[in-house]
């Protein structure tokens, strides 16, 4: 589902996230100070860049369906790869913050509050498990193979904050089991470490598409599926790339036989059926009767 339809659903699920977010922020923030967990504070901080992310998002999903205009010809889809980049560097600030604050805890190594801190980080993991369920459900609405970046952006901050919280119950219990006190500190640079991997990944989608690298696996065998179309003899300056993480387009040359010359059209549908297939959904094709050499070297740079 890609049209309206798709865009509603979207909005309603990241914003059903935003509010659940907010009110993890609240029991989170509240229960690390009571308590005088770090862990849970630390949490906190990541549960702040969930927030940023899905308004941010939110608000690039608005503008990115927004309809084509004559100097945007493709819309504003890139909006939404812009926003997830900004999600993903915004993470790395985070990890300082959460690193500093263990830090300090090691060296004061306080006493916690196991109870409150455990009822606490269990109530942020369950409305965590419930906002997860609420993006996934989105997510699954689209096509096979294709992921929304606004929507897995959202949901890989929700999961980390769900292990998140689940690191906090678990370094509650094993200091009220050992009397151990570094172990709420060790938590949350666990956590920390958890947001700096959220980081890089997002950081690394959206890199991708912005360098325009192709989304197809295996471009020299789709090549060869392409020249092996009855009328086609040869295919050169194939390229693919997404405008956005649910629009792959591109381009190509294809030569075509004496056959091939007869039945153009014919030959045409038969390369974007198997474009299609393979998840393309705007293709420009340069059909040639007399095969050009190509001048871009963008066939010596593929081999």
């Amino acid at each position: 589902m890609q049209g309206e339809n798709w865009t509603l659903n979207a909005r309603r699920a990241l914003t059903t996230a935003l509010v659940l977010s907010i009110a993890i922020l609240g029991i989170e923030l509240t229960g690390g100070l009571v308590f005088r967990s770090t862990a849970l504070v630390a949490d906190a901080l990541h549960v702040v860049t969930d927030i940023l992310a899905i308004s941010f998002s939110l608000f690039a999903l608005a503008i990115s369906s927004r309809p084509p205009s004559q100097s945007s010809t493709y819309g504003y889809h890139r909006v939404e790869v812009m926003a997830s980049l900004v999600n993903g560097i915004s993470l790395i600030g985070v990890v300082i913050i959460i690193m500093y604050a263990a830090y300090q805890r090691l060296l004061t190594l306080a006493s916690i509050n196991v109870t409150g801190t455990v009822a606490f980080a269990a109530l942020a993991l369950i409305i965590n498990l419930i906002s997860s369920q609420v993006l996934r459900r989105a997510q699954l609405q689209l096509r096979e193979g294709d992921k929304d970046l606004n929507l897995s952006s959202a949901k890989t901050h929700i999961l980390g904050d769900t292990l998140a919280s689940l690191a906090v119950i678990i370094g509650a219990l094993a200091f009220f089991f050992t009397g151990l006190r570094y172990i709420d500190p060790i938590v949350a640079i666990l956590i920390g470490l958890l947001v700096l991997r959220s980081a890089i990944q997002i950081t690394m989608q959206g890199g991708a598409i912005m360098l325009e690298r192709s989304p197809i696996k295996n471009m020299p065998e789709l090549q060869k599926r392409l020249v092996g179309v009855n009328g086609v003899s040869d295919v050169h300056d194939f390229h693919a790339w997404r405008i956005c993480s649910h629009i792959t387009v591109a381009s190509m040359h294809a030569c075509l036989t004496n056959s091939g010359k007869e039945k153009p059209q014919e030959v045409r549908r038969e390369l974007e059926s198997k474009l299609s297939e393979s998840g393309v959904q705007h293709v420009t094709i340069q059909l040639e009767e007399v095969c050009c050499v190509p001048s871009h070297g963008h066939e010596s740079a593929r081999r």
